[in-house]
């Protein structure tokens, strides 16, 4: 599926970015075709760079949607520099197909089966798990904030327990991960309860989630290491592994029967990630404004952000003759404090603009592409760069107020990677770089 936001919006679009590739090539053309409009003049082309005035605050990201989700996270996670990370989730089960459960069915066993393929964190540490049935209903259509107490759905006593140890092998290629499969028992008393449901609840799935509307899994929170899991919550055509809850039973005619409830691409999937920074070293300039710390923090899972504010924009406003060739923000990964070799770090960042509500919005540079936003993580140079013309161009417009940005991590809701970056004080801070043109009309 495309990316919506970095797709080329229509013409202009495409156009525009022609020509600025078309300026990459050719260094000696910084003006974007401006020498060549009626009565334009150009003066001068300059270059500015500025390190030493843009500044980071880090803020919890407490406003992100945790609803169906790529994957789910699950487990507990002490990470040395974020502190603590307890993930669980929600999920419905639907139907796969339509069954009248005999009147002398009995349950034998019932069993929850997941499986994941990626691991964040430590490969030794036992992860222990409940299951608890949902008391109260998802919504599919429902759009559900990292604010949301998934947890306040679930009923207080767990129907199933259960551990495993995270395993990570690569496969006979020795080149990717092979799947691995959780499985937990769960009560007989539960499976016969779904044995019981009114065959006509089991013609439909809708109708099934008003008897059934699901689980809840959670992990016990630990007190050292531990590991976050990516457990697959829908099944693809590239893989089979879906949770499922596989009723074994018997009846007067066979003793030998199973039955399987799936998530699937129409379940409601709901996210619940609960974050203890208390002993994190950024926690005293946590949600303050005026931050004083040389390194920024970038973590998803609604847990950090940080905000970045470019006051020297706000001096560009009443350059009303001058024409931004190219703007550009990059960002130095501090690949010792990220551990990067333990901890991989996100592949991509998002740069996004604040508007005059305070809500984040993508800049009007990603509405031309993905490659001209930027935000991808360079190995080379260990930076994330973005493009900012656009923006700048527009606050010397006055379209637009300089009200800064939130740095945040593209896969926000279901990835656990995270990364530090340097900030202002370090040896590497943030660089505003500039190209632009002055012109007379």
């Amino acid at each position: 599926m495309k990316d919506r936001y970095f797709e080329l919006k229509n013409l202009t679009g495409a156009i525009l970015l022609l020509l600025v590739v078309a300026w990459g090539c050719k260094q000696g053309d910084q003006t974007l075709g401006i020498n060549t409009l009626p009565g334009v003049k150009v003066l001068d082309t300059r270059y500015h760079q500025e390190k030493t005035s843009i500044s980071s605050a880090v803020f919890t990201d407490t406003k992100i949607r945790i609803d169906r989700p790529k994957y789910n996270l699950l487990g507990s996670f002490n990470d040395p520099i974020f502190g603590r990370t307890d993930a669980s989730f929600a999920a419905q089960f639907r139907l796969p197909e339509y069954r009248a459960f005999s009147a002398n069915a009995a349950i034998d066993s019932v069993v929850l089966s997941m499986a994941y393929k990626t691991i964040y964190g430590d490969t030794l540490s036992r992860q222990t798990l409940k299951v608890f049935e949902l008391a109260g209903s998802l919504n599919y259509d429902a759009k559900y904030l990292s604010s949301f107490n998934v947890k306040n759905l679930a009923s207080a006593v767990p129907i199933g327990t259960g551990s495993f140890i995270p395993k990570f092998r690569t496969d006979s290629a020795q080149t990717d991960t092979t799947t691995q499969v959780i499985r937990l028992r769960l009560n007989n008393s539960f499976g016969s309860s779904l044995l019981a449901v009114d065959s006509m609840k089991m013609k439909s799935s809708d109708e099934f989630l008003k008897v059934f509307k699901g689980l809840y899994i959670s992990a016990t929170p630990l007190n050292r290491k531990g590991t976050l899991v990516s457990i697959i919550n829908t099944r693809t055509a590239n893989t089979e592994f879906a949770p499922v809850i596989i009723l074994y039973y018997h009846d007067a005619k066979s003793d030998t029967l199973d039955y399987g409830y799936t998530v699937t691409t129409n379940s409601a999937k709901v996210s619940s990630y609960v974050h203890d920074y208390s002993l994190a070293k950024f926690f005293p300039n946590l949600n303050k404004e005026n931050n004083t710390d040389s390194l920024i923090y970038i973590q998803p899972t609604g847990g950090i952000k940080s905000k970045i504010l470019v006051p020297s924009f706000s001096s560009w406003k009443d350059s009303a003759n001058y024409a931004i060739n190219k703007a550009t923000l990059t960002f130095h990964a501090d690949t010792i404090m990220s551990d990067y070799r333990r901890y991989a770090m996100p592949d991509r960042l998002y740069l996004m603009a604040i508007d005059s509500l305070g809500a984040e919005v993508f800049p009007a540079d990603s509405e031309l592409s993905s490659l001209y936003y930027g935000g991808f993580y360079d190995p080379k140079t260990a930076t994330y760069s973005f493009n900012v013309t656009q923006h700048l161009q527009q606050i010397i417009q006055g379209k637009i107020k300089n009200d800064g940005f939130y740095l945040v991590q593209s896969e926000r809701n279901f990835s656990a990677k995270r990364v530090v970056l340097k900030g202002l004080g370090s040896s590497k801070p943030i660089e505003l770089n500039i190209a632009y043109t002055i012109y007379k009309k």
